[in-house]
């Protein structure tokens, strides 16, 4: 295993939990399928989460699926946010929504 990898098990341990807090909150978490050619068949995991400031995804690699049993279908689309955008909602929900 390299350190890039140990980095994106990681970081996919942290979305797992992100995902599971997801489902306790009652907004909606999967796992679906990257469409496309510009991504290896090993990396077209996607998971989706829809937080109250938006959807945001991450890619996972194959070797760590595993972790995210957990999660049912996402039979919705990508709603083409951009990782910057991503980031945003998530800095958005962190500075407004769990304030209150």
């Amino acid at each position: 295993m390299t350190v890039l990898d140990d980095v994106y098990n990681e970081r996919n341990r942290c979305v797992a939990m992100i995902a599971k807090l997801a489902e306790h909150m009652d907004w909606r978490a999967g796992i679906g399928r990257h469409k496309g050619e510009d991504w290896e068949d090993d990396w077209r995991n996607v998971v989706y989460i829809d937080l109250p400031t938006g959807q945001v995804s991450w890619h996972i690699h194959d070797s760590d699926l595993h972790l995210f049993a957990f999660l049912d279908a996402y039979l919705d689309t990508w709603d083409g946010h951009t990782t910057d955008e991503k980031y945003q909602r998530l800095y958005d929900y962190t500075h407004t929504y769990a304030q209150e």
